[in-house]
């Protein structure tokens, strides 16, 4: 009898287990003006051109220019001009932090903090944080996210991704 009791709680605790996750999965489909700063942040330091899809149309409006192969060539440039790799200039946030600030229901500005890390691979950013090598930077910066049809999208001037 002790041994159905076991099965009963184990079942029911796996059960709340599958539930739990499958909330979690849904909500984190959920768009938001965070979680747009967040990738495109992300994406941004990391110098990957899938930064492209959370910028707004009228960052990318211009067909002549391609501000994403721009921006990650300039850093390929700068990274050679120094006498490194290009991946030498790639950089992993953490400790990230967002305050959304609704201006209206379709525009928002989101002031994000984070550290960022150089991380040439998975293996130099694992290494640096083990033996605490390499230094960390600050990232302080407010972004204008709008809302359009496919979802919450940066506009302005992100960081120095168009050359002033």
């Amino acid at each position: 009898m002790d041994s159905g009791n076991k099965f009963m709680v184990l079942a029911s605790v796996v059960v709340v287990a599958l539930v739990l996750q499958v909330v979690l999965i849904i909500a984190d489909r959920h768009d938001s003006p965070g979680k747009a700063a967040v990738e495109f942040s992300k994406a941004y330091f990391k110098q990957n051109e899938c930064m492209a899809y959370r910028l707004c149309s009228e960052v990318i409006a211009d067909e002549e220019i391609d501000v994403v192969d721009d921006y990650i060539n300039r850093v390929a440039d700068e990274a050679r001009a120094n006498g490194f790799k290009p991946s030498w200039m790639r950089m992993a946030l953490s400790h990230t932090e967002v305050e959304v600030e609704m201006l209206d229901e379709n525009t928002a500005e989101v002031h994000l903090t984070s550290s960022r890390m150089r991380s040439v691979n998975s293996v130099f950013g694992l290494v640096s944080k083990i033996f605490l090598l390499g230094e960390t930077y600050h990232v302080d910066e407010t972004l204008t996210v709008v809302k359009e049809t496919d979802g919450w999208k940066i506009c302005g001037q992100p960081y120095s991704l168009v050359e002033g």
